[in-house]
């Protein structure tokens, strides 16, 4: 018999008026082109059986359409549960390639490998291993290795909280649009505020990295740091607003050569050991009053929290969550993939460095310990391949972060954050389909970073802001279980609530073991972001954004 589907009747259930566009399948058709009106429809009843695209669906009153929906939009009647209930559970119309028509969607291009790539590209191997380890090494000793193998186990449990959220609100707002849906709104404005300011301060410091490393290579340039760091930021700025795929090659590209580097490392490790390897491990020590003395529990548990800004950028995946194929059902295992690929690329290189260094005195009080073990090693020629890594590594990951953070800015305002004058310009979308204005609003802050040239204590603190992002993700991961429990999870992580409790226990102790001057900045910034939360009640009253 014919089937009579109205489009527009599931639309009023969400309160939409049912248009004469809306009126869908009015008559039989035979054969092939029924079985393609049936798949037609099942797609249909998944968008339907998935509370995020339901609830995210635009609504007259709504300046923006395709904002992430709050936690209380997200709950269900009985009698809509048990109607969903009935309705085949499969993530393909997540993964299906968005409408030209809706004009704040992104659109899908990307593979699990690319956003893999750009994850790795954002945390960096090379410059992880090469420059963030030192300050590791100074409070730790050689317990930097043992931090990082216990890090190690930590970010995958972090992957599979990230997973989950972003397969249940799969929207390119990565870590702060997960808080949003899952936790009370101004834990997600500070969720927001320490999310977005990374996108700032992080890639002004690494441009800012680059200029020293090209005149050790190059000593004949005398253009001021500065206005190299600016060129380099209006480089990647400009590749950030092209098409994705253009980034994410100039990306992989790069990546190579960072491979490259960290090879180099191990090879240094392989060709000339210097240090027992069980020793590093089990029988770690630290540089005291120019000595070495032996570990103590104390130290170890200090060295955690710097650890924690080494091993980072894995969640980059979730960013690109709308430009990924797969979607909602795809983004949990690229989380994954991720985080093990960084644990692995980081933490054997860095502890081949220290297996290389021929001195550990020396190598614990040097400000870039692996790249003095690896020229101790190879030679001097290793030094120009190591600057060359250092390099790419520190434009890889500025580039990274200017396009993952971007999309963050795009989906807060996508969102309705923001006053309508300031939101309509970042909810847009440019030619290239890429959040330009998005883009433009971390190199403006970012370029004036840059003319103040001394981010010393901004770096610093942004081991405070990761910590405090993943501290909220935790606890978005636990009670988004507790609270939504009828939502629809493509991924749904192992082991639960084990992954969670130790996220939050983990990232809560990081916290908490931070100097009062980067706690006292974390209160300031919390506090800026609860303060706009209650003045956006002002402007988002008007378009009933309450």
């Amino acid at each position: 018999m014919p089937n009579k589907i109205c489009h527009g009747c599931r639309k009023a259930r969400r309160r939409v008026a049912c248009s004469p566009s809306n009126q869908r399948g009015d008559k039989e058709v035979p054969g092939k082109r029924a079985s393609g009106r049936m798949r037609s429809l099942a797609a249909e009843h998944r968008d339907e059986s998935n509370p995020v695209l339901r609830q995210s669906a635009r609504r007259p009153d709504e300046t923006h359409p395709h904002r992430m929906p709050m936690r209380g939009e997200l709950e269900m009647s009985s009698s809509e549960s048990s109607e969903q209930a009935a309705l085949p559970l499969t993530g393909a119309a997540v993964g299906d390639e968005p409408r030209s028509s809706q004009p704040h969607e992104l659109r899908r291009r990307l593979e699990v490998r690319h956003v893999v790539c750009l994850a790795m590209a954002d945390a960096s191997p090379a410059m992880a291993v090469l420059l963030l380890t030192a300050g590791v090494f100074q409070v730790g000793g050689t317990f930097g290795v043992g931090a990082m193998l216990i890090l190690s186990a930590v970010v995958v449990l972090i992957a599979m909280c990230l997973g989950e959220l972003a397969s249940a609100y799969p929207s390119t707002g990565g870590s702060y649009s997960m808080v949003r849906s899952a936790l009370p709104e101004p834990l997600a404005w500070i969720t927001l505020f320490n999310f977005v300011t990374q996108g700032i301060v992080i890639p002004a410091s690494l441009l800012l990295g680059i200029p020293i490393f090209l005149k050790h290579l190059l000593p004949w340039i005398t253009m001021p740091n500065e206005a190299i760091a600016l060129i380099l930021l209006v480089v990647s700025g400009a590749i950030a607003i092209t098409k994705v795929e253009v980034g994410t090659n100039v990306n992989i590209g790069i990546l190579i050569v960072q491979l490259v580097v960290v090879g180099l490392i191990v090879l240094a490790a392989i060709v000339a050991p210097a240090q027992n390897p069980l020793d590093i491990v089990f029988h770690p020590v630290v540089l005291q009053d120019g000595q070495l003395i032996p570990l103590t529990l104390g130290v170890a548990l200090a060295t955690l929290a710097p650890a924690f800004n080494v091993l980072n950028g894995y969640d980059a995946v979730c960013g690109f969550v709308e430009e990924l194929v797969g979607g909602a059902r795809d983004v949990g295992k690229a989380v994954i993939y991720a985080a093990i690929l960084a644990s692995i690329l980081i933490t054997i290189p860095l502890f081949a460095g220290v297996v290389a260094a021929p001195d550990l005195i020396a190598f614990l009080q040097s400000d870039a310990p692996i790249v003095e073990a690896v020229e101790s090693a190879l030679g001097p020629w290793a030094s120009t391949i190591v600057n060359i890594g250092v390099i790419a590594a520190l434009f890889n990951a500025a580039l990274t972060l200017q396009m993952y953070f971007a999309r963050g800015v795009f989906a807060s305002a996508r969102d309705g954050l923001w006053p309508r004058a300031i939101g309509s310009k970042l909810a847009e979308l440019n030619r290239f389909q890429s959040p330009g204005w998005g883009v433009a609003a971390l190199l403006i802050p970012s370029a004036v970073l840059i003319i103040m040239s001394n981010l010393d204590w901004l770096i610093m603190f942004a081991g405070t802001m990761i910590a405090t992002v993943y501290f909220f993700v935790g606890i978005a991961a636990l009670w988004s279980r507790i609270a939504q429990r009828e939502l629809r999870r493509p991924f749904k992580m192992p082991f639960w609530p084990l992954p969670p409790v130790v996220v939050i226990a983990f990232t809560g102790y990081a916290l908490i073991t931070q100097t009062s001057d980067f706690l006292i900045g974390e209160l300031i910034l919390a506090g800026i972001a609860v303060a706009l939360w209650a003045l956006s009640r002002l402007w988002r009253g008007s378009i009933g954004e309450r």
